[in-house]
């Protein structure tokens, strides 16, 4: 733990921020548990009224309370179903930035910085009052010399310095974590922090963004009703984002109660299809779809913005999907099983105990229509069986999980009587056909074909350099043993401490035996017994310390 700890110490007073803010919302008992400081807490009072509040309530609080980084931390935890129970994502989600806006007067000094060249050069105005104005970035409608109107996306000044001093506390934090709290190593907190780490990294660099609107604008190009904002790439960067401004009703902001049910059915359907097709057909998909995010027109066309969040699927994931929908229609229990079991990280669970649970979740299921099933009540069986079982899913399905249980209170919003799996339906039933197409098993067969031959064509050389490496004794077998390098900072630590004690012990007889004998200066003798005390006092604390009293 010595690394960690260095790389934590470049970053002291924040990260005696960070342990005052925890604390001061009663949870210096979870400070303590991961030994985060070594200083005692009694000097740093808590609220009085967080004694009241609930474990996830005081995170929320203090999550809020240390910023940007924390925010964001906690919005991506709120997706995490598979850890946390409704309680806590309920608590996450609530989750708000309190990061004041920046000032009016250096919006165009920064639009500048970020073009590198006179705010006049680009715009002839900008509106002073912000759009939006988010954690990471502010947005505002400004009005190009070619009398376009566009919506410019600005990044805080110094946003990415304050999250890396976060990140590199939060990754000192997953580590202690993982060592002190057994019970958290099977969700891999280390992990969850790389991933959010890699997260966080694209929505602080604008130009990711830039590169999936073009993406999305490329794929929804001539679409009937769904529209991506143009993206004016020549003014934009990792600073600066500026897009086409959107003058259309967002969905948060529609009377739903004056629109005709057939238009609300009709919205509820082009949304669900065009989410659909995004995470079926093209494995790309927008993973924050909330109605703050969505325009409508007047003919129903339907705008997505803001693509800070996007996530990603392979193919073998989304035939994963298909599967498990296909499972639950037909109340499949082997093939639901064999996805869950694929899903699962970590330790394999127990096939017996695990097809039992599904079994008992999907005859819960046995006289529900498929039309009347709701995506997250089958979403919460599914975590909870995760749970059960210890099992933790991919990063790339928790973002699916919260993006389909997003979509539906949208849709659910706009038609109550409508349920999403059933709106998806036909969607199913294209990629599923399109599956089984001959085009499609031809091309498949075509690319299997042609890796087996590559394979086949470079067999003889692999078995040469095998056997000449089996020849030199240079066959290398790495085994990945889990907590191997904890283990080996543990037996360090036993190891300085026997030492330390064995050198004491010297010391406290060598100064007897100089004290004791009338030639030679007693003063050494002195010494030896102050360096000995001085062990001593050392070995306690490091023993104390450790928590092994």
């Amino acid at each position: 733990m010595m690394i960690p700890t260095l790389l934590a110490m470049r970053d002291f007073s924040r990260l005696r921020e960070i342990i005052a803010i925890l604390t001061k919302y009663g949870l210096g008992e979870f400070v303590q548990r991961i030994k985060l400081s070594g200083q005692t807490l009694s000097e740093i009072e808590a609220k009085p009224e967080s004694r009241y509040l609930s474990t996830p309530r005081r995170f929320r609080l203090a999550f809020e309370e240390l910023g940007p980084t924390f925010v964001k931390l906690g919005q991506i935890l709120s997706t995490r179903v598979d850890i946390f129970n409704a309680e806590w994502i309920e608590e996450f989600e609530q989750l708000q930035s309190n990061v004041a806006p920046i000032p009016v007067s250096d919006i165009q000094a920064l639009v500048a910085s970020s073009l590198g060249q006179p705010f006049q050069n680009v715009f002839s105005s900008i509106d002073p009052k912000p759009i939006g104005s988010a954690s990471i970035a502010q947005v505002h409608k400004a009005v190009l010399h070619s009398g376009e109107v566009v919506a410019v996306k600005i990044k805080r000044p110094d946003i990415e310095k304050v999250v890396s001093a976060d990140l590199r506390i939060l990754t000192h934090l997953a580590n202690l974590i993982e060592s002190e709290i057994p019970e958290a190593r099977r969700y891999q907190p280390v992990q969850m922090v790389q991933y959010f780490a890699r997260s966080l990294a694209k929505e602080t660099d604008l130009s990711v963004e830039l590169r999936y609107m073009q993406r999305f604008g490329q794929t929804f190009n001539g679409h009937g009703y769904v529209h991506i904002p143009t993206v004016y790439s020549d003014y934009s960067n990792r600073q600066i984002l500026v897009q086409e401004h959107i003058g259309d009703t967002l969905l948060r902001n529609l009377t739903l109660d004056s629109l005709p049910q057939d238009t609300r059915s009709t919205l509820a359907h082009r949304i669900t299809e065009a989410l659909f097709t995004m995470i079926l057909k093209q494995g790309f998909f927008h993973a924050d779809p909330h109605p703050g995010n969505i325009f409508i027109n007047a003919d129903g066309q339907i705008t997505l913005i803001d693509f800070g969040l996007v996530g990603h699927l392979s193919s073998t994931r989304r035939r994963e999907i298909i599967d498990l929908i296909n499972a639950l229609t037909r109340r499949d229990q082997f093939t639901m099983q064999y996805v869950l079991s694929n899903w699962a990280q970590g330790e394999l669970p127990d096939e017996n105990l695990l097809g039992a649970d599904v079994l008992e979740m999907l005859l819960n299921y046995e006289h529900t229509a498929m039309r009347d099933l709701r995506i997250s009540q089958v979403i919460n069986d599914i975590t909870q069986i995760m749970r059960q079982h210890g099992l933790t899913l991919p990063g790339d399905l928790v973002m699916l999980f919260k993006t389909l249980i997003t979509l539906e209170g949208v849709v659910k919003q706009l038609d109550g009587s409508a349920e999403m799996l059933d709106k998806a339906k036909p969607i199913v039933e294209a990629v599923v056909k399109e599956r089984f197409s001959s085009d499609h098993i031809a091309q498949k067969g075509k690319m299997h074909s042609l890796t087996l031959l590559q394979a086949l064509d470079e067999l003889p050389q692999n078995i040469i350099r095998l056997s000449r490496r089996v020849q030199k004794g240079q066959l290398n077998l790495n085994l990945d043993v889990k907590r191997l390098e904890q283990l080996s900072h543990q037996l360090d630590r036993a190891t300085n401490r026997l030492t330390m004690g064995i050198v004491t012990g010297a010391l406290i007889i060598g100064s007897s035996i100089v004290m004791s004998i009338n030639t030679g200066s007693k003063f050494i003798g002195f010494i030896g017994y102050l360096i000995a005390f001085a062990n001593s006092i050392w070995l306690i604390w490091s023993i104390w310390r450790s928590g092994k009293h």
